[in-house]
């Protein structure tokens, strides 16, 4: 299978060694067999990760970046198909996802913290650095049955006629669960909307509303005035690259931790536009009516299939913020149905609760970022920058 004995050659590119595998790729360090400039490959198929959707989106995120120019945007060379797989080759960054840059993990042994000291969620379990270790994980996509190898290419165009050769129709993946939506798309998945198999009538308590403080000495390290400044410093950047995705008429939609990267010199990146979309696109679900995106980070309207803007990235960004403020995400249920309900309808536990000694200022832009209402949040990513500088 892709990624345990890898192609030696993907078009133009010499594969070198494996980055990191996701929901719909495998990403390899490569060279250039002609200018032997290194760079990322993103190569799909033909496993049973490879779908026509999976196809449709690395062209999509290509034909998005192709476009950007923004030293905290990630930026692409080339797309195509080769022997079989698709591949995007980007630039490659030397460095951590945002979670893991901003980890305190790495400082527990220097304050003598044993495993014991960790919080740990609602069930007893052990939550890791940011929350249950599987907040950071992307499921699997199903599987699918090999594809026809199709004739070599360049571009989203070969990419596109690959995915038809696959016979599947034009739809989005969601990494943490998607639903059909009927003629009121607006009121959510099927099991949102009450009936059978849905919930009962009455409203269910916001998962984790009870979820005691985390321990004192696990508090120390997440409040430590030096990885505060890191992370203000951090997000300014990618505010900035925001602001200049959000100019272009764009909006990601998937913004999360894994998807912004900080290199050796300290610079963030967002990565991974998949999932984007133009503000002035009509519709706001595919023509199956689809909501895409991963559940964890998505803002209320986002998850109820209406129209989205700039300011649905923001919200993602405050839950970004509030988990790396606190060591856990605003909402902690493993039920597709209660986390949709949160998101939706309840206010996250108030950051003050958890982490009693968090930094005042930021605590409140997370809850500003956060509101349910698009017009009670921060209205632009620049807006945002003042408040974090301030």
């Amino acid at each position: 299978m892709l990624g345990r004995v890898p192609p030696r050659n993907i078009g133009p590119y010499e594969i070198l060694s494996l980055v990191g595998r996701g929901g719909i790729g495998t990403v390899y360090r490569a060279r250039h067999r002609e200018s032997g400039a290194v760079a990322a490959v993103k190569v799909l198929g033909p496993t049973p990760g490879m779908g026509a959707q999976a196809a449709r989106r690395l062209a999509r995120e290509f034909e998005a970046l192709r476009v950007l120019d923004h030293p905290n945007v990630i930026r692409v060379f080339e797309a195509g198909v080769s022997e079989g797989y698709s591949f995007l080759a980007m630039e490659l960054v030397e460095g951590l996802d945002l979670r893991c840059y901003l980890s305190p993990e790495l400082d527990r042994e220097v304050e003598g913290l044993s495993r014991s000291d960790m919080p740990t969620d609602p069930t007893g379990s052990e939550t890791g650095v940011f929350g249950l270790e599987a907040f950071a994980l992307e499921p699997a996509t199903d599987s699918l049955h090999l594809p026809p190898r199709p004739p070599a290419g360049h571009g989203p165009d070969a990419i596109r006629a690959f995915a038809e050769m696959l016979d599947e129709p034009e739809t989005e993946s969601s990494d943490s669960g998607v639903w059909p939506a009927g003629d009121d798309c607006e009121s959510g998945p099927p099991w949102a909307r009450g009936g059978p198999g849905g919930p009962s009538k009455e409203r269910p308590a916001a998962s984790g509303q009870q979820s005691p403080p985390i321990p004192p000495s696990f508090a120390r390290l997440l409040n430590d005035p030096r990885r505060l400044a890191r992370m203000r410093h951090v997000l300014v950047q990618v505010c900035r690259g925001l602001t200049y995705v959000h100019s272009c008429g764009l909006v990601h939609r998937d913004l999360k931790p894994s998807n912004i990267m900080v290199d050796d010199h300290r610079r963030a990146r967002i990565m991974d536009f998949g999932l984007v979309k133009s503000v002035d696109e009509a519709l706001p679900l595919t023509v199956t009516g689809r909501v895409v995106g991963t559940y964890r980070y998505m803002s209320p309207e986002q998850a109820q299939g209406k129209p989205v803007d700039p300011r649905s990235d923001l919200y993602s960004l405050g839950v970004i913020l509030y988990e790396l403020l606190c060591g856990r995400p605003p909402f902690v249920s493993q039920r597709p149905s209660e986390l949709w309900h949160d998101i939706v309808e309840h206010a996250p536990p108030p950051l003050i609760s958890l982490n009693p000694g968090a930094d005042l200022r930021l605590a409140r832009i997370s809850a500003q970022l956060m509101a349910k209402d698009p017009d009670d949040r921060f209205q632009s990513a620049d807006d945002l920058i003042q408040a974090l500088e301030q």
